[in-house]
């Protein structure tokens, strides 16, 4: 074998360890076949904001009975202006099967339609419509974050939807309440309930 030829493989073979150290470090990690940031901050999920995954918001809802909160609309962003009249996804977070987390005002705006999930309580329904599915979510827990605490949004394989909101009169804390997924519902027997906004 020729110097040459040495020196060209040991740099392939030093470049394919690169790229595996890479993607092994502290600054990504893969689920499912994704890479995802291991650190998860605000922006990195604002990176996430792909407006290709945006869908009819007729097909994309939220339905909390005990709030008599009945159809109301998601969009796939977490953004102010977004929020003002829509419940927001976490970009980065499930769509569907999986950790599905939602964000939404609680007070100060003309839909604050998280006002009230503080008095949820365990085993309350939630209905989750995402196309042509719709899964029903009981609530497990509710408990409070710091609002520079995104763990919640953590890509796992836990079946659940996380409802996120600021807290009243504390800035730095936001109230989360955790449903985990208990049932699919019938799409043509669901979807004769009125909309109620």
């Amino acid at each position: 074998m020729t110097p040459r030829r040495q020196r060209t493989i040991i740099c392939f073979v030093i470049f394919i360890l690169f790229i595996i150290t890479f993607l092994n470090s502290n600054h990504f990690k893969t689920f499912k076949g994704k890479i995802s940031p291991k650190t998860i901050t605000i922006e990195n999920i604002k990176l996430y904001n792909d407006e290709k995954t945006f869908i009819q918001n007729e097909e994309w809802t939220l339905t909390i009975p005990t709030l008599n909160l009945y159809n109301i609309p998601i969009i796939d962003s977490i953004e102010d202006d977004n929020l003002e009249n829509y419940i927001g996804h976490f970009p980065i977070s499930s769509y569907l099967n999986g950790n599905i987390c939602l964000a939404a005002h609680n007070s100060g705006f003309d839909h604050n339609y998280f006002q009230y999930i503080n008095t949820l309580k365990q085993n309350d329904e939630i209905i989750y419509k995402y196309k042509d599915k719709i899964k029903k979510y009981f609530v497990d827990k509710v408990y409070k974050i710091t609002d520079t605490d995104f763990s919640f949004v953590s890509l796992d394989e836990k079946d659940k939807i996380i409802l996120v909101t600021c807290v009243k009169d504390s800035p730095n804390l936001r109230l989360c309440v955790e449903a985990i997924h208990k049932e699919w519902l019938n799409w043509q027997k669901y979807t004769n309930i009125k909309i109620q906004y």
